[in-house]
């Protein structure tokens, strides 16, 4: 389910703005464990709600980083600007496509591997990040871009993120998830070629630190569909809602 990373990307990123310490040493290593779980709303037709409860892992050694299921290598990294690359699972659309009977004899879906670079930039105003995929590992051959903008809003011992992303996907991508090859089509499902598709998130995702140990994350997120993912035979939404809460103790 791609809801995991983008949300937990969100909260990485919150942590980053939320505990600045430009005058502390870096620590060696650095290491979070957690549980965390997410409910998506699935697009596909007959496709299910899917909720899934998975350990939250956030570790750090030097330049090097394990973070919401994306390994990385800091490049660069001052008070204003992060660049990072490194390899991750970009998802545009669920890899069981929502346990829908209706496309069970549809070829079975795989996780493809990226390589990905990534440059952050944290302003007054809130943080900019902007971001590039390329599948690696043959499944679709396809690329992603991302931009998103999250603007900070601090109450007590709250930290509230409202957030807007753009994401605009390679007809490789959008024809992976949601095109059906003229060998697979039927009456129902006739064949769609997907074409390069741009999408818009909105969310807003909250954080409440307990003690220097202990912290929690919630998020609420609507992902808007672009009509060559909506125009596929096999998709029924235009929208696709999706809530993730998470609790993450710090080791060290």
């Amino acid at each position: 389910m791609k809801t995991c990373s983008l949300l937990m990307f969100t909260f990485i990123s919150c942590q980053l703005m939320a505990q600045p310490v430009p005058d502390s040493p870096p620590k060696e290593h650095e290491l979070q464990l957690g549980l965390a779980a997410v409910s998506s709303q699935s697009v596909y037709i007959g496709g299910k709600t899917q909720t899934q409860v998975f350990p939250a892992i956030d570790y750090q050694y030097q330049r090097f980083y394990f973070q919401a299921g994306e390994l990385g290598f800091n490049l660069i990294e001052n008070k204003a600007w992060e660049v990072n690359a490194g390899l991750n699972v970009n998802l545009v659309g669920d890899t069981d496509r929502g346990d829908s009977r209706l496309l069970k004899d549809l070829p079975e879906l795989s996780l493809p591997l990226s390589s990905f670079v990534s440059a952050t930039y944290i302003s007054k105003v809130g943080l900019f990040k902007l971001k590039h995929d390329v599948e690696i590992n043959n499944k679709h051959n396809g690329q992603s871009s991302a931009f998103t903008y999250s603007a900070p809003i601090f109450k007590g011992k709250w930290l509230i993120m409202p957030q807007l992303s753009v994401e605009h996907h390679s007809e490789e991508v959008v024809h992976y998830f949601y095109g059906i090859n003229p060998l697979d089509a039927t009456a129902e499902l006739p064949t769609y070629r997907g074409e390069s598709a741009t999408n818009f998130t909105l969310s807003v995702l909250a954080i409440r630190e307990f003690n220097d140990r202990w912290s929690w994350v919630g998020s609420v997120q609507n992902e808007f569909l672009a009509d060559e993912i909506t125009d596929s035979p096999m998709v029924d939404e235009d929208q696709r809602l999706s809530v993730f809460a998470g609790i993450l103790y710090k080791f060290f």
